[in-house]
C-alpha cells in the first residue's frame, strides 16, 4: 500500500511538472508515456488524472495482487490492460471502470491470465521506449502527433488524438519495431482548427 502512495504521489508530482501527463498504473508504477504534444486542456488532463486513479484504485482494492489491471484515461475513453484471474473478473473491471460518470467509452483488453512478472512489465516499458523513439523519427507532421503509447503483453496501443494519416503512419513505425506483437490503434480524429 506504501509503494501504492508513493507512485501516485510521484505521479501528482509529475502532473504538476509537465502537461505530457503519464497516466498508466502498472503495478503501482508510472510507466505510460505521450508522444508529441498534448492537445488537452490542462483541466482535461487533470480530469482523466483522477478518473485513471480513482478506476485504479477501485481495481486495487477489488483484488489486490489477484490481479495487474493498467488503466489509461484519454479524453474520457478508457484503455484496460492487463491480467484478471477469470471472465466474472474482466467484467467486474469494466463495470468498475463505466461507474465513474466521466467515462466516455471502455476498451476492454485485459485478458484472463496470472499477473505478469517484473520482467515482462520492464521488457513492456522498454518495447514502449523503442515505440515513442520510432513514432518520433518517423514523424513528418510532429505538430499532429498527440498520441500516448501504452504496451502491456509486447502489444502497443496508440491512445490519443491525431489526423487519419498520422495515426496510420505512427502504426507503420510501431509494428516495424522489433518485439512489438502488434498494434492497437485508439486514436480519434483530430478536430480542424
Amino acid at each position: 500500500m506504501m509503494q501504492l502512495k508513493s507512485a501516485l504521489l510521484a505521479l501528482g508530482l509529475a502532473a504538476s511538472l509537465s502537461a505530457c501527463v503519464p497516466i498508466l498504473l502498472v503495478g503501482g508504477v508510472a510507466v505510460g508515456a505521450m508522444v508529441g504534444s498534448d492537445p488537452r486542456k490542462s483541466e482535461v488532463i487533470k480530469t482523466d488524472f483522477d478518473l485513471g486513479a480513482k478506476i485504479s484504485s477501485d481495481l486495487i482494492d477489488t483484488w489486490k495482487e489477484k490481479a495487474h489491471v493498467n488503466v489509461t484515461a484519454f479524453n474520457g475513453i478508457v484503455l484496460l490492460t492487463g491480467e484478471v484471474p477469470d471472465e466474472a473478473a474482466k467484467a467486474k473491471a469494466y463495470e468498475i471502470a463505466q461507474r465513474q460518470s466521466r467515462t466516455r467509452k471502455i476498451y476492454n483488453e485485459t485478458v484472463v491470465s496470472v499477473p505478469s512478472t517484473a520482467a515482462n512489465r520492464l521488457f513492456d516499458t522498454q518495447l514502449t521506449a523503442r515505440v515513442k523513439t520510432a513514432l518520433l523519427t518517423d514523424a513528418n507532421d510532429a505538430d499532429a502527433l498527440h498520441l500516448q503509447v501504452i504496451t502491456e503483453r509486447s502489444v502497443v496501443y496508440l491512445m490519443g488524438v491525431s489526423r487519419p494519416d498520422i495515426a496510420e503512419s505512427a502504426a507503420r513505425a510501431a509494428s516495424r519495431v522489433s518485439g512489438v506483437r502488434q498494434v492497437v490503434k485508439l486514436v480519434e480524429p483530430l478536430a480542424a482548427n
